[in-house]
């Protein structure tokens, strides 16, 4: 169990230091002339796969009892299920819709206003996105650290604590948003509270169907679709505010769910 522990650690520590070190390389390109446009647009779609080199790298410690290969088709051990591949494509969908309508009240603009419509540009933006998020960090964050934790702790738990890990470290990128002292601390606050409950809701779909599709389709079209929204640098906090209360609704309801049918099956 302590060795568990310390593996895990490694993991996190060492996950942290080298996404910090890779960013800080791309403010020394920049300051060589690197446009930072591109640097923002490209760069992180490298940067991201910091937690499955350091699985992989050090498979021999972290995958103890199971090799790289045994691991990676481990992620995908359970047939797909049409069921959950339309409630992953729903679920982000309906947050993003849900946004873009509230934004549309409150800013009083009209809803086309606040997506970006220029179509030529979506089949790059989407790949930039797949192997940015989701086919980089969930085999680590989700396969590796998730699947450990909740082993020992449940899903529940497990996925506050893949939330917490997993949220933080992405601190440094709120830092380069710019946002004034107040609004970074909203953005803050919200960006962990919306990650929260996706990490539920990613751990309860994944913890019961162990297929790593699931999680993948959940991360893309949040990442995907939020970067359709436009809006002025300044309100970014206040669409934060409504994904955190969003999704932590819906994984409010997806453990009040889960705890029922876990009662229903007790007393069967």
């Amino acid at each position: 169990m302590e060795t568990k522990k310390k593996d895990l650690l490694f993991f996190v520590i060492l996950t942290y230091v080298l996404f910090y070190i890779s960013l800080g390389m791309c403010l020394v390109i920049a300051a060589f002339g690197v446009p930072m446009e591109s640097i923002s647009k490209y760069a992180p779609v490298v940067i991201s796969w910091v937690s499955l080199a350091v699985l992989m790298i050090w498979a021999k410690r972290l995958l103890k009892g199971s090799s790289r290969k045994e691991f990676l088709k481990g992620l995908f051990a359970e047939k797909l299920k049409i069921k959950w591949v339309l409630i992953s494509i729903i679920i982000p969908s309906a947050v993003f819709a849900i946004t873009v309508i509230v934004l549309s009240v409150v800013d009083r603009k009209p809803v086309g206003e606040l997506i970006n419509r220029d179509y030529a540009s979506f089949p790059l933006l989407f790949v930039l996105q797949l192997l940015m998020g989701p086919t980089a960090e969930e085999p680590g964050w989700r396969g590796y650290f998730f699947t450990e934790v909740s082993a020992e702790r449940g899903i529940l738990k497990g996925s506050v604590i893949t939330g917490l890990v997993w949220g933080l470290w992405h601190t440094p990128l709120w830092l380069m948003e710019g946002f004034s002292p107040l609004n970074l601390v909203i953005y803050a606050v919200s960006f962990m509270g919306a990650v929260i409950g996706i990490s539920i809701i990613i751990g309860y779909i994944y913890g019961k169907h162990r297929n790593l599709i699931y999680c993948t389709i959940i991360h893309l079209l949040f990442n995907f679709l939020n970067a359709l929204v436009i809006i002025d640098q300044n309100r970014m906090p206040f669409v934060v505010v409504i994904y955190a209360v969003l999704y932590l609704l819906i994984a409010a309801v997806m453990i009040l769910i889960n705890r029922t049918t876990s009662r229903r099956n007790e007393i069967q």
